[in-house]
């Protein structure tokens, strides 16, 4: 919230203080959306930086941190709403800005609605809404409403089961969960509410961030780290073993972001508060900023879209390089060459960015 006062009949904006641990942590969940799309490219990299349906990986970690850090931010803004103009008109405002990220992501992911749709602007958008009349609420409320988001999906995947066919395209379903592994991804249409989870813990983390007190914060964010990863366990075990849609995948799939089941979504937040600590302590407590990572991650939609949008154009290229030249398989030149052709593009991406920050543009919707 930007604050005025007057003096000698000028006017004198202050802007509000940048939290130089949060900066830094959405730029390092853009810089690693970037390093997985891009390298998650090549067979020959390292299996950690793809998406899998049968387990967790470093990739899956990338999407709910970057909503976990739209949960700091949403709690952040509210609040300046709130103070500025009321909780009602706060309130509207974040309406319409996720109502047209919603809109923003349907037009750019395409019309496949059983697919396309349920990537992060889409999922963002839709956990916060759900998550909104939550937002301004205590930190006990905000996290029982997310627990209880997170039990509902789990209740829509596992438990809508052989009493509850439908049709799908002229095929028949036994419940949400079988639907979801064979026919959508990121939990599919049920999956905000999942993630809503995420998005409401990132919440938490901003009032803890707030409270200013060094030794809470740090005590509180591994306990909150350790705690989640070991639900996450719990979870787990209490999965339906005999669970038939996903036995194909082993007994790991309910860590795969995919499914957006509870254990990855407890396991993923976990590593999130983490995350978070170790970059409040980094950039907070000793000053240490990582380079590109602030400003990277000051424009956020529109380095996805840019980064997104060029590798639908260009994303092909140089695989196909490879394939021809035949440094496809993993070799020291196929390494290299991949490397090269990533330095090129994070820089490129950054490249924007830094205009922007130099215009002094901050675009949101």
């Amino acid at each position: 919230m930007s604050h005025s006062r007057s003096t000698d009949q000028t006017t004198v904006m202050i802007k509000p203080a940048r939290i130089a641990s949060m900066d830094q942590l959405r730029g390092y969940a853009i810089f690693g959306m970037i390093v997985v799309n891009y390298l998650g490219h090549f067979d020959f990299m390292p299996a950690i930086l793809s998406h899998h349906k049968d387990a967790a990986s470093y990739a899956d970690s990338i999407a709910p941190l970057f909503v976990f850090v739209v949960g700091m931010g949403f709690r952040l803004s509210l609040k300046r709403r709130i103070e500025r103009s009321g909780l009602a008109k706060a309130r509207w405002e974040a309406l319409k800005r996720y109502l047209t990220l919603f809109l923003v992501g349907i037009v750019f992911y395409g019309p496949n609605m059983r697919i396309d749709w349920w990537d992060a602007l889409v999922d963002i958008a839709l956990a916060g809404i759900i998550a909104l009349p939550f937002i301004d609420k205590s930190v006990t409320t905000r996290a029982v409403a997310a627990f209880a988001f997170l039990g509902l999906f789990t209740f829509f995947l596992h438990y809508t089961g052989p009493g509850v066919q439908f049709t799908y395209d002229g095929t028949a379903y036994s419940g949400y969960g079988e639907w979801l592994s064979k026919k959508s991804m990121n939990g599919g249409p049920l999956g905000p509410i999942s993630h809503a989870f995420i998005l409401l813990m990132g919440t938490i983390a901003y009032d803890l961030l707030m409270t200013g007190d060094s030794k809470k914060i740090i005590t509180w964010s591994a306990v909150c780290a350790v705690g989640l990863c070991a639900l996450s366990g719990v979870a787990w075990k209490l999965t339906p073993a005999d669970f038939a849609p996903y036995a194909d995948h082993g007994q790991w799939w309910s860590y795969s972001h995919r499914w957006a089941a509870a254990p990855s979504q407890l396991f993923h937040t976990g590593l999130a508060f983490l995350a978070f600590l170790i970059f409040y302590v980094t950039c907070d407590l000793y000053k240490f900023n990582f380079p590109t990572l602030s400003i990277v991650g000051e424009n956020p939609l529109v380095i996805y879209l840019l980064q997104y949008s060029l590798l639908a154009i260009n994303g092909s290229y140089l695989g196909e390089a490879l394939e021809k030249t035949k440094l496809a398989d993993a070799t020291t030149w196929s390494y290299l060459l991949a490397m090269a052709g990533f330095s090129v593009f994070y820089w490129f991406n950054f490249a924007a960015a830094k205009r922007l920050h130099d215009q002094g543009y901050i675009i949101k919707l």
